[in-house]
């Protein structure tokens, strides 16, 4: 949906509408079921987090999607997000993670680079987009850890709204100043904004918030292997995005890597 959104407009215009979006289609709930604001302790950790967790997160995805990187690709990168979480908890608890963690990255990150250098084809800005697909990968994986680690006390829609509010008042003056108000008004871009908006970033983040305090991040993260395969049909469906043949392997060797991340994420929860 990112993908068609921006034919009809600039990442950091797409980030502004679908924080400010979020932001409104949350705010009536927030009144009618009079949630308590987070005190100023509570509000700055919550935008600390929404730093890595939106405004990092997808601001280098659209940015990177702009500048010519496959949806394809920034899926793969979205299934290497297990390890991502194992090695940054194990990272800000101060201690090195197992040689399987770092060997599945290896090789998830193996099969990627076989893809973009079948499918860039000199282009340096699908390389730099793809580059910041991975960097938006990584800023999703801290501000999980960092949302599983604290214990803040906050209902987890008002939580949401604050951080939305927050990346709000950021990614609008942001957007004005660097692109200007950029979009047409079409109806493909009005779904697939309304989709980024009510799907991704109030269903599907609200969801990701209550597995991740109920639960285990590696157990929850452990789902993202299944992002590759769903990711590629939907791209060939919406955007038109197909896999070359010589892209295969890359793409099976992606896949495995994934999948041995999700065993050893599934080892780390038994443990």
């Amino acid at each position: 949906m990112a993908k068609l959104a921006l034919v009809y407009t600039q990442p950091l215009n797409l980030l502004a509408f679908r924080f400010f979006g979020a932001f409104i289609a949350l705010s009536p709930i927030v009144l009618l079921w009079r949630l308590p604001l987070p005190n100023l302790k509570q509000s700055g950790a919550l935008m600390a987090t929404g730093v890595f967790l939106h405004i990092g997160h997808f601001g280098s995805l659209y940015v990177g999607m702009k500048l010519g990187a496959s949806a394809n690709i920034m899926a793969l990168f979205a299934a290497s997000q297990p390890v991502l979480v194992i090695i940054s908890a194990a990272l800000l608890a101060r201690k090195i993670p197992a040689w399987n963690v770092w060997a599945s990255l290896s090789l998830g990150l193996i099969g990627a680079a076989l893809i973009i250098g079948v499918d860039m084809q000199g282009n340096k800005g699908y390389l730099l987009g793809a580059i910041l697909g991975f960097t938006a990968v990584v800023g999703l994986s801290i501000g999980q850890v960092i949302e599983k680690q604290r214990k803040l006390g906050v209902h987890p829609i008002m939580a949401t709204w604050v951080q939305y509010a927050f990346a709000s008042a950021i990614s609008i003056p942001v957007a004005l100043y660097f692109e200007g108000l950029v979009f047409e008004g079409t109806s493909e871009f009005y779904l697939s904004t309304a989709f980024l908006i009510f799907g991704n970033s109030i269903v599907g983040i609200l969801l990701m918030f209550s597995m991740v305090r109920q639960g285990s991040i590696a157990k929850v993260a452990s789902i993202m292997f299944l992002v590759p395969a769903v990711g590629a049909v939907i791209a060939w469906l919406v955007v038109g995005e197909t896999l070359s043949a010589v892209a295969i392997p890359g793409f099976i060797l992606a896949m495995v890597g994934a999948l041995w991340t999700n065993k050893i994420a599934t080892g780390a929860v038994k443990t």
